[in-house]
Protein backbone atom coordinates (compact mmCIF):
# COMPACT_ATOMS: atom_id res chain seq x y z
CA UNK A 1 0.00 0.00 0.00
CA UNK A 2 1.69 3.44 -1.06
CA UNK A 3 -0.55 5.46 1.11
CA UNK A 4 -0.43 6.35 3.99
CA UNK A 5 -3.11 6.46 6.25
CA UNK A 6 -4.11 7.93 9.78
CA UNK A 7 -5.75 5.20 11.44
CA UNK A 8 -7.17 5.21 15.02
CA UNK A 9 -6.69 2.50 17.80
CA UNK A 10 -9.18 2.12 20.37
CA UNK A 11 -7.77 -0.13 23.21
CA UNK A 12 -3.56 -0.11 23.76
CA UNK A 13 -3.48 -3.55 25.70
CA UNK A 14 -1.17 -6.24 23.53
CA UNK A 15 -3.35 -6.71 20.24
CA UNK A 16 -4.02 -2.75 20.25
CA UNK A 17 -0.16 -2.17 20.64
CA UNK A 18 1.08 -5.04 18.32
CA UNK A 19 -0.89 -4.06 15.51
CA UNK A 20 -0.13 -0.26 16.32
CA UNK A 21 3.76 -0.99 16.10
CA UNK A 22 3.50 -3.03 12.87
CA UNK A 23 1.26 -0.12 11.58
CA UNK A 24 4.17 2.39 12.09
CA UNK A 25 6.43 0.48 10.79
CA UNK A 26 4.90 0.71 7.39
CA UNK A 27 4.81 4.31 7.88
CA UNK A 28 0.98 5.10 9.30
CA UNK A 29 0.10 7.62 11.36
CA UNK A 30 -1.46 5.82 14.43
CA UNK A 31 -3.54 7.44 17.39
CA UNK A 32 -4.33 5.10 20.13
CA UNK A 33 -6.69 5.61 22.92
CA UNK A 34 -6.42 4.20 26.34
CA UNK A 35 -8.26 4.70 29.42
CA UNK A 36 -5.96 2.20 31.50
CA UNK A 37 -3.41 5.24 33.38
CA UNK A 38 -0.53 3.06 33.57
CA UNK A 39 -0.75 1.76 29.80
CA UNK A 40 -0.91 5.08 28.65
CA UNK A 41 2.37 5.69 30.21
CA UNK A 42 4.00 2.12 28.68
CA UNK A 43 2.34 3.26 25.34
CA UNK A 44 3.85 6.90 25.93
CA UNK A 45 7.35 5.52 26.20
CA UNK A 46 6.93 3.39 22.99
CA UNK A 47 6.82 6.42 20.69
CA UNK A 48 5.00 4.77 17.50
CA UNK A 49 1.76 6.40 18.36
CA UNK A 50 0.21 9.80 19.34
CA UNK A 51 -1.40 8.23 22.45
CA UNK A 52 -5.17 9.75 24.11
CA UNK A 53 -6.19 8.91 27.89
CA UNK A 54 -9.60 8.22 27.60
CA UNK A 55 -12.28 6.18 27.22
CA UNK A 56 -12.80 5.13 24.07
CA UNK A 57 -16.71 4.71 23.99
CA UNK A 58 -17.14 8.20 24.76
CA UNK A 59 -18.03 10.41 21.59
CA UNK A 60 -15.82 13.26 23.18
CA UNK A 61 -12.90 11.47 23.40
CA UNK A 62 -12.81 10.17 19.67
CA UNK A 63 -13.41 13.54 18.45
CA UNK A 64 -10.58 14.75 20.81
CA UNK A 65 -8.73 11.79 18.36
CA UNK A 66 -9.98 13.83 15.17
CA UNK A 67 -11.39 11.32 13.39
CA UNK A 68 -13.05 13.15 10.44
CA UNK A 69 -8.86 13.32 9.71
CA UNK A 70 -8.14 9.67 9.80
CA UNK A 71 -9.40 6.51 7.51
CA UNK A 72 -9.82 3.90 9.63
CA UNK A 73 -10.75 3.38 13.50
CA UNK A 74 -10.00 -0.17 14.68
CA UNK A 75 -11.76 -1.24 18.23
CA UNK A 76 -9.26 -3.97 19.68
CA UNK A 77 -10.26 -3.58 23.46
CA UNK A 78 -10.66 -6.74 25.51
CA UNK A 79 -13.64 -5.83 26.71
CA UNK A 80 -15.73 -8.03 24.18
CA UNK A 81 -17.30 -7.70 20.34
CA UNK A 82 -19.88 -5.64 21.22
CA UNK A 83 -17.77 -3.01 22.97
CA UNK A 84 -16.15 -2.93 20.20
CA UNK A 85 -18.79 -2.78 17.32
CA UNK A 86 -19.90 -0.29 19.66
CA UNK A 87 -16.87 2.31 19.77
CA UNK A 88 -16.78 1.19 15.82
CA UNK A 89 -20.46 2.51 15.17
CA UNK A 90 -20.29 6.03 17.93
CA UNK A 91 -17.28 6.62 15.75
CA UNK A 92 -19.07 6.67 12.37
CA UNK A 93 -21.85 8.74 14.00
CA UNK A 94 -19.25 10.90 14.62
CA UNK A 95 -17.33 10.84 11.21
CA UNK A 96 -20.10 8.70 8.75
CA UNK A 97 -16.67 8.43 6.49
CA UNK A 98 -14.40 6.08 8.53
CA UNK A 99 -14.17 3.14 7.79
CA UNK A 100 -14.14 0.42 11.22
CA UNK A 101 -12.85 -2.77 12.07
CA UNK A 102 -13.66 -4.36 15.63
CA UNK A 103 -12.17 -7.05 17.52
CA UNK A 104 -14.70 -9.95 18.21
CA UNK A 105 -13.75 -13.06 20.56
CA UNK A 106 -15.39 -15.67 18.68
CA UNK A 107 -16.08 -17.21 15.35
CA UNK A 108 -19.19 -15.13 13.89
CA UNK A 109 -17.99 -13.10 11.25
CA UNK A 110 -21.11 -12.42 9.15
CA UNK A 111 -23.09 -11.46 12.07
CA UNK A 112 -20.71 -8.78 12.70
CA UNK A 113 -19.78 -7.90 9.13
CA UNK A 114 -23.37 -6.26 8.92
CA UNK A 115 -22.31 -3.87 10.98
CA UNK A 116 -18.77 -2.85 10.34
CA UNK A 117 -16.24 -2.81 7.53
CA UNK A 118 -14.11 -5.33 8.95
CA UNK A 119 -13.82 -7.91 11.93
CA UNK A 120 -10.48 -9.42 13.47
CA UNK A 121 -10.41 -12.51 15.86
CA UNK A 122 -6.87 -12.64 17.21
CA UNK A 123 -7.36 -15.61 18.86
CA UNK A 124 -8.13 -17.43 15.59
CA UNK A 125 -5.20 -15.72 14.05
CA UNK A 126 -3.15 -17.03 17.08
CA UNK A 127 -4.48 -20.68 16.32
CA UNK A 128 -3.23 -20.32 12.97
CA UNK A 129 0.72 -19.37 13.81
CA UNK A 130 0.22 -21.90 16.13
CA UNK A 131 -0.58 -24.67 13.83
CA UNK A 132 1.96 -23.47 11.16
CA UNK A 133 4.08 -23.56 14.20
CA UNK A 134 3.39 -27.25 14.90
CA UNK A 135 3.38 -28.16 11.16
CA UNK A 136 6.68 -26.61 10.71
CA UNK A 137 8.81 -27.96 14.02
CA UNK A 138 7.19 -31.57 12.70
CA UNK A 139 8.80 -31.57 9.47
CA UNK A 140 5.16 -31.69 7.24
CA UNK A 141 5.90 -29.34 5.01
CA UNK A 142 3.22 -27.92 4.49
CA UNK A 143 1.91 -24.32 5.48
CA UNK A 144 -0.90 -22.11 5.59
CA UNK A 145 -0.49 -18.66 4.47
CA UNK A 146 -3.79 -17.04 4.04
CA UNK A 147 -7.12 -18.83 3.99
CA UNK A 148 -8.61 -16.10 1.60
CA UNK A 149 -12.05 -17.79 1.57
CA UNK A 150 -14.17 -20.51 3.10
CA UNK A 151 -12.74 -22.53 0.18
CA UNK A 152 -9.45 -21.36 -1.30
CA UNK A 153 -5.86 -20.67 0.37
CA UNK A 154 -2.63 -19.65 -0.06
CA UNK A 155 -0.76 -22.29 1.16
CA UNK A 156 3.63 -22.38 1.39
CA UNK A 157 4.66 -26.46 0.36
CA UNK A 158 8.30 -27.86 -0.19
CA UNK A 159 9.01 -30.72 -2.56
CA UNK A 160 9.64 -34.29 -0.90
CA UNK A 161 12.28 -36.34 -2.51
CA UNK A 162 10.59 -38.93 -4.31
CA UNK A 163 6.91 -37.03 -4.83
CA UNK A 164 5.37 -37.62 -8.04
CA UNK A 165 6.07 -33.95 -9.14
CA UNK A 166 9.65 -33.81 -8.04
CA UNK A 167 12.41 -33.05 -10.79
CA UNK A 168 9.25 -31.87 -13.00
CA UNK A 169 8.77 -29.38 -14.60
CA UNK A 170 4.91 -27.63 -14.45
CA UNK A 171 3.76 -28.31 -17.92
CA UNK A 172 4.67 -31.79 -17.23
CA UNK A 173 2.87 -32.07 -14.19
CA UNK A 174 -1.39 -32.49 -13.86
CA UNK A 175 -2.08 -30.34 -11.24
CA UNK A 176 -6.25 -30.57 -10.46
CA UNK A 177 -8.66 -27.92 -11.66
CA UNK A 178 -8.64 -25.47 -8.84
CA UNK A 179 -4.72 -25.40 -7.82
CA UNK A 180 -1.88 -22.43 -9.40
CA UNK A 181 1.67 -22.13 -8.15
CA UNK A 182 1.96 -18.87 -7.39
CA UNK A 183 5.67 -18.55 -7.14
CA UNK A 184 8.87 -19.85 -5.62
CA UNK A 185 9.24 -19.10 -1.69
CA UNK A 186 12.49 -17.89 -1.78
CA UNK A 187 12.97 -15.85 -4.72
CA UNK A 188 9.59 -15.01 -5.05
CA UNK A 189 10.44 -15.56 -9.09
CA UNK A 190 6.84 -16.29 -10.80
CA UNK A 191 6.61 -19.56 -12.46
CA UNK A 192 6.41 -20.20 -15.85
CA UNK A 193 6.03 -23.49 -17.97
CA UNK A 194 9.23 -24.55 -17.90
CA UNK A 195 9.57 -24.31 -13.90
CA UNK A 196 11.09 -27.25 -12.80
CA UNK A 197 9.75 -28.42 -8.91
CA UNK A 198 12.92 -29.02 -7.02
CA UNK A 199 12.95 -31.30 -4.11
CA UNK A 200 13.43 -29.53 -1.23
CA UNK A 201 12.31 -26.11 -2.40
CA UNK A 202 9.10 -24.99 -1.25
CA UNK A 203 6.66 -22.82 -3.76
CA UNK A 204 3.25 -20.79 -2.63
CA UNK A 205 0.03 -22.07 -4.14
CA UNK A 206 -3.49 -21.33 -4.18
CA UNK A 207 -5.42 -24.36 -3.81
CA UNK A 208 -9.07 -24.95 -3.61
CA UNK A 209 -9.72 -26.96 -0.39
CA UNK A 210 -11.36 -29.55 -2.39
CA UNK A 211 -8.34 -30.50 -4.39
CA UNK A 212 -6.00 -29.45 -1.60
CA UNK A 213 -4.92 -33.43 -0.75
CA UNK A 214 -4.26 -34.28 -4.64
CA UNK A 215 -1.92 -31.05 -4.74
CA UNK A 216 -0.41 -32.37 -1.72
CA UNK A 217 -0.12 -35.97 -2.76
CA UNK A 218 1.40 -34.82 -6.11
CA UNK A 219 4.28 -32.36 -4.07
CA UNK A 220 4.95 -34.29 -0.70
CA UNK A 221 4.07 -38.25 -1.82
Amino acid sequence: MSKDLRIVIVGGGRVGYHTARRLDNRGHDIVIVEKDEDRVQFLSDQYIASVIHGDGGRPSVLREAQLERSDVIAGLTSYGAMTNVGICMTAQRVAPDIKTVARIDHGDHEEFEEIVDAVVYPEELAAHTAANDIIDVSGGGVRTIEEITDRLELIEIEVAEGAPAAGKSLDAVSFPRGAVVVAEQHTGNFPGPDMVLEPGVQYILAVQTGVSDEVVRLLRG
